[in-house]
């Protein structure tokens, strides 16, 4: 039994900590408020205090890092603490750094995103993201740290929040239309986080797969329309109506909300096509995913629109 540290216990931490149960193995969930999946060992602490967290990782094989701090704005300087405390407890512990990542370093692109891409964000947290995985690959390469690996998934629909839940769920139940700020019709990937966590295990575990990044396998790219439209459906909701919310809107509601000016880098990624070619990561992994509506009953529930809402831990 190898002991394993996991850095949050959002919806890819939690799905992280409990494939690791699952083998298994020895979990630690380490975040702010002490949360995490039963059967783990549950330590509160602040993952930027490099001593604290070293001691926590102290004899870990393997720290994966899915933490996403919670001010969007504020990447600039959250960000880089929490990945030089990681590092400093990798070093100094011996363990693997496994990471969460995402599509922001890749910028706009007008193909499928796959790792013959070079990363060239075109945004200040795409080119966060890119510093950081560079920053341990050069860990790697200077023999500081032992190993490193990543998986990049798109949109989440799944457990937790996802683009449809936060915009049009509430509205599309009562039969009301929602704004949405997206090209309603361009095809989209969504990765189910349960899927990037999954294969974010099965590659830290076996070295082979370490040095880069690879892409999570999702469902075949829909649009925000048809997925909105299916959600209802599945619901059993009146026919769901959408609308495009301008550009310029969002704009203003960024006067009065950081999270709507925070967004407004990342638009891209919702006015183009924005798919995923993860086909290198099938033929080496097999092509599992989770099927799309069982994502989104997944999605539903966790919002409280089916059953009752499956909330995890943070």
């Amino acid at each position: 039994m190898a002991r394993h540290v996991v850095l949050g216990a959002g919806p890819v931490g939690s799905a992280i900590a409990t494939n690791l149960l699952e083998r298994g193995e020895d979990v630690t969930v380490v975040t702010r408020s002490g949360g995490g999946p039963e059967g783990t060992t549950r330590v509160r602490t602040d993952v930027a205090d490099a001593t604290a967290l070293s001691a926590v990782a102290e004899g870990a094989q393997v720290i994966y890092n899915a933490l996403n701090p919670a001010d969007y704005n504020a990447w600039p300087t959250t960000w880089p603490p929490l990945a030089a405390s990681i590092l400093t407890a990798a070093e100094r512990s011996g363990a693997v750094v496994a990471v969460v990542d995402n599509l922001y370093p890749f910028g706009p692109v007008d193909v499928p995103m796959s790792a013959a891409l070079p990363d060239r964000p075109s945004s200040v947290k795409g080119a966060i993201r890119m510093r950081m995985w560079q920053d341990l690959l050069a860990a790697v390469e200077s023999g500081r740290i032992s190993g490193a690996v990543a998986v990049r998934g798109s949109d989440y629909v799944g457990a937790g929040p996802s683009l449809v839940s936060l915009l049009v769920y509430a509205r599309a139940a009562q039969g009301k239309r929602a704004f949405v700020p997206a090209d309603l019709d361009a095809p989209h990937t969504w990765t189910n986080p349960g899927d990037a966590g999954r294969l974010l295990v099965e590659a830290a575990l076996d070295p082979q797969f370490h040095g880069r990044y690879w892409l999570v396998p999702s469902a075949p790219a829909v649009s925000v329309r048809v997925l909105a439209e299916r959600a209802g459906t599945i619901a059993g909701w009146p026919p769901v109506r959408l609308s495009h919310l301008p550009r310029l809107a969002v704009q203003g509601a960024g006067v009065f909300s950081s999270m709507a000016k925070a967004t407004l880098e990342m638009a891209y990624q919702f006015h183009r096509p924005f798919l995923v070619d993860a086909s290198e990561t099938a033929e080496r992994f097999g092509g599992g995913f989770t099927p799309l509506d069982e994502s989104l009953v997944q999605n539903l529930t966790d919002a409280g629109f089916l059953g009752q809402p499956a909330r995890a831990s943070s």
